[in-house]
């Protein structure tokens, strides 16, 4: 625990719940000592109480001035004074590239060790102004948070060891103290396992309508209703096909929507429906790979009384039932060839002709198509005309793989797997860290259709008691994919805010991690609080944790610690 101490003042330490420092413990007095700030430092004087105030390990006799680094014992508590220098409060300041090189290191320790790690992105409708900025952080940062400006107007903060919670109160805090800002959170795994992913959630965040004036990555998501139906956008590059589909919309050109299978190019071309001025008329989707070849003239195109041996009335087809409004024609490469040239003379003729019919008829539809099919190869393998391609293809638009929308990702992972719970009649569950990662790193060939089938699985799988899914509630292959991820052989480099707020996690996903491993990184932590404790005075540091100063010089290269920045 921190407690600033004003700049001016005094500050009583006891029992006593009137004490402005209070230490529930039976060895303190009520009024046990009292801390000075005075022009020259900070002294400290015992108000007599019973087992007496340690300095140093010394019994404090008389008022003393305190010094950064000393230690001062009061029942069972050890405080420790740490004045920072003016040096020090510009410490968690770097430029942009060695924060994104700090960030890259970070982020794959918070992912081999299933750790938190957190970003805040602020942005400020003016430059900032450094020395500003650099007192505010050194009010709130704790001693491994780093930041930097990018530009005159946006500064990112990384945070290890945080939740997207405790991001977003250090977020708040900053834009309180700074006019005139918004700030966005981006937490990973959940919003991202790359810098690139986090960096745009952040930003995306803090430029969406609802920071206001923090808003969270999770919660700057763009949902598009399409009656009944609703699209969950957020990764850039999705925003920008849906924006390109909204303009399209506008014209009559038909529309080709290419992309592997289950990649959304349904809702996709409902999106363009939706958008364009046939909003109110109906929208028919087919899927021509379910409809019999035999079939298909007349499934698509209709036909008349008798036409065939079992059309035992005339009946209108699916591209006449959708006349006023827009058809959408999934796996158009599937379509038999003499219903290819069916279909081109709606699309060059505005007409069709039923099956058995000698009279074409005037149809307004549009033509949405999609396929995962490679035409160019079907055209030049004589599967599929060239002249129909040319006619759906005025423009095309093609839905990038799942793999390549890590936003969208890890948005879909949080509300499919909600929606999973919420159909089964369960209290939403958590995923662990572990899980999440696994889902982030899986290349999902079959897209938001196996996306949505695992977390299905993962939903009914984990037993009515559990409150979270972790690896073993998975799939076989994706648990298979969690227990194959590489282990870095030394221990995490990140000091946590402190010992008790780190709960040791596996590599494996449990709760428990090799002893070694957490002894290595405790020593760590406590070599860095004695650095900052002592302004980087390397033999007082050493004495604070009681340990030789040979040791203490070998250790600082063994942990990679600059002394020299905490001075």
């Amino acid at each position: 625990m921190t407690v600033p101490l004003p700049a001016s003042g005094e500050l009583v330490i006891g029992r006593s719940a009137e004490c402005g420092l209070r230490l529930s413990d039976e060895l303190v007095s009520r009024a046990h000592a009292q801390l000075f700030v005075v022009p020259d430092g900070i002294r400290l004087e015992d108000l007599g109480s019973r087992h007496g105030t340690l300095l140093n390990g010394q019994r404090l006799t008389a008022p003393r001035l305190l010094a950064s680094g000393d230690v001062v014992g009061i029942g069972s508590a050890v405080l420790i004074v740490h004045r920072r220098s003016r040096a020090a409060s510009g410490r968690a300041m770097l430029d942009a590239a060695c924060l994104l090189r700090r960030f890259e290191e970070e982020l794959e320790r918070s992912l081999r060790y299933r750790r938190e790690l957190a970003l805040v992105v602020v942005r400020s409708d003016r430059p900032f102004v450094r020395p500003r900025v650099a007192g505010v952080l050194a009010e709130r940062l704790r001693l491994i948070d780093v930041a930097a400006l990018f530009g005159e107007q946006e500064l990112a903060v990384l945070v290890p060891e945080s939740t997207a919670e405790d991001a977003a109160e250090l977020a708040r805090a900053l834009t309180g103290a700074l006019a005139d800002t918004v700030a966005g959170v981006a937490a990973s795994p959940a919003d991202g396992v790359d810098v690139d992913t986090l960096f745009s959630c952040a930003r995306m965040a803090a430029m969406s309508p609802s920071a206001r004036p923090v808003a969270c990555a999770a919660d700057a998501v763009h949902v598009i209703d399409l009656d009944g139906q609703q699209a969950l956008v957020a990764d850039p590059a999705m925003i920008g096909i849906y924006e390109l589909l909204r303009r399209l919309a506008r014209s009559a050109l038909p529309i080709l929507i290419l992309g592997e299978t289950g990649v959304g190019k349904e809702l996709a071309a409902a999106a363009a429906h939706r958008f364009s001025p046939r909003a109110g008329g109906p929208f028919v989707s087919i899927n021509c790979a379910s409809i019999p070849e035999q079939l298909a003239e007349s499934e698509l195109f209709g036909h008349e009384r008798g036409a065939f041996t079992g059309a035992a009335a005339a009946k209108p087809g699916q591209l006449e039932l959708a006349h006023g409004g827009t058809v959408f024609l999934d796996e158009v490469g599937e379509l038999p060839p003499a219903v290819q040239a069916k279909l081109l003379r709606v699309l060059e003729a505005g007409e069709l002709q039923r099956v058995g019919d000698v009279k074409p008829r005037p149809i307004d539809v549009r033509i949405v198509a999609a396929t995962n099919r490679d035409l160019a190869a079907e055209i030049a393998a004589g599967g599929f005309r060239q002249d129909l391609f040319f006619r759906l293809a005025a423009a095309q638009v093609v839905i990038p793989p799942l793999r390549d929308r890590p936003r969208d990702l890890a948005v879909l992972i949080q509300r499919l797997f909600a929606a999973a719970c919420a159909r089964l009649g369960r209290p939403p569950l958590a995923l662990t860290i572990a899980v999440t990662q696994a889902l982030l790193l899986h290349r999902w060939p079959g897209n938001v259709r196996e996306l949505r089938n695992t977390l299905e699985y993962a939903a009914a799988a984990a037993p009515e008691i559990a409150v979270e899914v972790d690896v073993w509630h998975l799939p076989p292959a994706l648990a298979r994919l969690v227990r194959d991820l590489p282990r870095p052989a030394e221990p995490p480099v990140s000091t946590p805010r402190s010992s008790a707020q780190v709960a040791a996690v596996a590599p494996d996903g449990g709760r428990f991690r090799p002893i070694d491993d957490e002894l290595r990184e405790l020593e760590r932590e406590r070599m860095v609080a004695a650095l900052a404790a002592t302004g980087g005075v390397q033999n007082r540091a050493a004495e604070l944790i009681a340990m030789p100063l040979r040791t203490f010089v070998t250790k600082l290269k063994r942990y990679a610690i600059d002394a020299i920045e905490w001075r």
